[in-house]
């Protein structure tokens, strides 16, 4: 029995509290056909809604079977429309995506029944309605009548004692009415119909008793049919458990059924999923490649760099380069590679500009002109491609086009070289090679260029470079000039073995413009010694540049070599150097048992506590970034997903209706998303994993390739995280209105 005594309902809508129910006492018997009739808006549908539990109470009490309802929670009440209530709505409430048999299958999939039945049972239901052509079609491809017909279905297959009909043939012409109504009565032994009609002749020859409502009040209750009053069932809970396997198939079918949907959330998910692992793996990275501590002999300590030598002390040989270059990490062989660590200093010629540049040399063919940002590629020696930070790349007009004066920066501030002109820029993190410790400075030159400045800036590489003399005329006057910073002209009006240079850097007691001294030059670097005697050296006042020295064509070919000691290996990636550095280590020459010293400048660890605290406090930032990516990621999933899932808020309200209760509904939202992460793992691992393993540093996806087992299994939880964490934050709102709320809004 339901019984309702003194019970009132309220809406309120803009701070308008209108009435619904006022103080209504009733009892309800399970073998009744009860038709409930009234004007529009008096109340019939809102009394209905309140008997079959979508709909709260503000006021008295319902009592189910003897049981009070109003401490009745959500999931009580949820409970209660799962064991006893069928609804056969005017707007049919149908889930548009499933077919007819699966929109019958879904209340007998929730209700436990062994799953060789579920079909059976359905097919049978169908054809008891009438159906049977139509079992496969669409629900939006039917008809009123025949959409009618599968919510009568429907409820049939719920087989609940009570069957809540609002307005079932309100839009339906006569003749499909009366056949709605009479499989109503059909289906109505031994249960409670509870029919809500506009007409009542549609069901005076069915109905057992006519309510007629008004303004809120029971101002008729009329028994046409004497029955028998039959308490309702008591249904245990456990009959209605619904099994692992039904949350898997309905889940899935909830996706399946929308393909459209489900398609864009994957592409969502995924897109996401990348973003969060590119950066997990760009943290990886960071803490792979950390490097603070200076390097004794080399300022370029690019991870992308590597520098080979033989061990024999030799030069290299044109197929040595080769040989090294036949590698697929090898991005070019930069030789007389001692530039690369070279800083030059820079400030603008231009009155009205103040921009400065500070960085390393580069070769400018590590680029190509399609990766500038602003201007060209250089043409002469004298132009230049600055590959600068974000921020100056911003200030790109106090660059391009720009002439530059060429400082040393490190060696006494002299003049280097000509003046350059900025005719490209690009963003330093665009490059394949990166220097952290000078903020990916760089100033990229023709290999013109490069030659003329290895040339140039010879004496700064060595570990001596000296002129030692005496004047011809004072055996005691002596000299030992150290020739860092120097450079070497050609000047042919110069004999062999002669040098000029500026009478500044003379020490001695010589009065006169020009001064001469017999010396020897002795320059030694790491390869070569090169000694020449009884040279004559030409101190001249009207020199004025400091740190230039004239020689004949044949003196410099004597000084200046051109074999090749030494090259810097500059790779198309940092993942996996270590592995290429190891592979040339092994490399046997037939006659010592390692053909190449091999020396990896980037791989230094912090030497001191100091560095300790800054790689600590490196990691605890890039953790940060993860954490604020992951955040950032799963709020903005959220939102999109939340968006579409909005659209399927009606489906999930008419589960309710038919079955579903809370944590049923919560576990749909979960294992839904839970398919949506795992199909969007598969294709990030797909991504990943198509990466060739030499792949340009410069690919979107680079960071995705120091990716082993442990960091797939890490990507996966963190996933796993994201999607539990947007369905909770949904389930919560499903359940913030009423189901009568959710139907009525329609969404969907």
């Amino acid at each position: 029995m339901i019984k309702l005594v003194n019970v009132s309902k309220f809406y309120s809508s803009n701070n308008v509290v209108a009435l619904g129910l006022r103080k209504v006492d009733l009892e309800l018997y399970r073998n009744e056909f009860i038709a409930i009739v009234g004007e529009s808006g008096s109340g019939k549908t809102t009394l209905l809604n309140v008997i079959s539990g979508i709909d709260s109470y503000e006021d008295g009490e319902m009592y189910i079977n003897g049981k009070e309802t109003s401490y009745f929670s959500i999931e009580d009440m949820e409970n209660y429309r799962k064991k006893y209530v069928a609804f056969v709505f005017q707007n049919y409430n149908l889930i548009d995506s499933y077919t007819v048999l699966q929109n019958v299958e879904a209340p007998l999939i929730l209700s436990g029944l062994p799953r060789d039945k579920i079909k059976e049972k359905a097919r049978e239901i169908i054809r008891r309605v009438g159906l049977e052509d139509h079992i496969h079609h669409k629900a939006t491809k039917l008809s009123g009548g025949q959409k009618q017909r599968v919510v009568i279905a429907r409820a049939l297959a719920k087989d609940c004692p009570i069957i809540a009909a609002d307005e079932p043939t309100g839009n339906l012409d006569s003749e499909s009415a009366r056949q709605i109504i009479e499989l109503l009565a059909e289906i109505a032994q031994e249960k409670l119909v509870i029919v809500v009609t506009h007409d009542f002749s549609q069901v005076e020859e069915f109905a057992t008793r006519k309510l007629r409502i008004f303004d809120g009040e029971i101002v008729e209750d009329l028994k046409i049919v004497k029955t028998n009053k039959l308490d309702l069932p008591d249904i245990p809970d456990e009959d209605h458990q619904v099994k692992l396997m039904s949350y898997l198939q309905i889940s899935l079918r909830n996706l399946l059924s929308v393909p459209k949907k489900t398609i864009l959330m994957i592409v969502i998910f995924t897109f996401f999923s990348l973003f969060v692992a590119l950066s997990y793996g760009a943290y990886q990275m960071a803490s792979n490649e950390v490097q603070l501590s200076s390097n004794a002999h080399f300022s370029n300590t690019s991870p992308n760099r590597v520098v080979l030598r033989k061990m024999d002390g030799t030069a290299l040989t044109a197929a040595d380069i080769s040989e090294i270059n036949d590698y697929n990490i090898v991005d070019q062989v930069v030789t007389f590679d001692y530039m690369l660590d070279y800083y030059s200093y820079m400030y603008s010629e231009d009155e009205d500009t103040y921009a400065y540049i500070y960085g390393l040399y580069l070769p400018v063919n590590l680029i190509d002109e399609d990766d500038l940002d602003y201007g060209r590629m250089p043409i002469t020696s004298s132009e230049i491609v600055v590959a600068v930070n974000s921020s100056s790349l911003n200030d790109y007009e106090d660059y391009m086009n720009k002439t530059f004066n060429a400082a040393d920066g490190r060696f006494y501030g002299g003049n280097v070289g000509d003046s350059y002109r900025v005719v490209g820029m690009i963003d330093a993190d665009n490059l394949s090679i990166t220097n952290e410790t000078y903020d990916n400075t760089f100033i990229m030159v023709t290999d013109e260029k490069i030659e003329e400045l290895r040339k140039e800036l010879y004496f700064n590489y060595t570990n001596v470079a000296s002129i030692i003399g005496n004047t011809p005329d004072d055996e005691e006057d002596s000299i030992v000039d150290s020739l860092i910073s120097a450079r070497l002209e050609i000047n042919e009006t110069l004999t062999d073995d002669q040098i000029k240079t500026a009478k500044s850097r003379y020490y001695g007691r010589c009065d006169d413009n020009v001064c001469y001294m017999t010396a020897s030059l002795l320059v030694k670097d790491y390869y070569v010694e090169t000694e020449i005697e009884d040279m004559t050296v030409i101190y001249d006042a009207s020199i004025n540049d400091y740190n230039v020295m004239y020689v004949n064509q044949a003196t410099y070919d004597k000084i200046i070599y051109d074999d090749i000691y030494q090259v810097s290996i500059l790779t198309n990636t940092d993942i996996g150097v270590e592995g290429f550095v190891r592979d040339l280590q092994k490399i046997n020459d037939g006659v010592l048992s390692i053909k190449y010293k091999v020396i990896y400048p980037f791989d230094a660890n912090a030497s001191n506590d100091f560095e300790a605290l800054v790689i600590l406090a490196m990691n605890i930032g890039m953790i940060g970034l993860i954490i604020i990516t992951l955040v950032g990621s799963t709020l903005i999933t959220y939102v999109i997903f939340r968006a579409i899932i909005n659209t399927k808020l009606h489906d999930y309200a008419i589960f309710r209706t038919i079955g579903a209760n809370k944590k049923v509904i919560k576990s749909f939202i979960y294992l839904e998303n839970l398919y949506v992460v795992l199909v969007s793992y598969i294709i990030f691992v797909t991504i990943s994993l198509s990466i060739p393993s030499d792949a340009s540093q410069m690919s979107l996806f680079e960071p995705l390739k120091v990716f082993d087992f442990w960091n797939y299994i890490v990507i996966l939880f963190l996933l796993i995280s994201m999607s539990l964490v947007i369905s909770r934050k949904y389930c919560n709102r499903i359940f913030r209105q009423s189901v009568q709320k959710t139907l009525k809004s329609d969404v969907g």
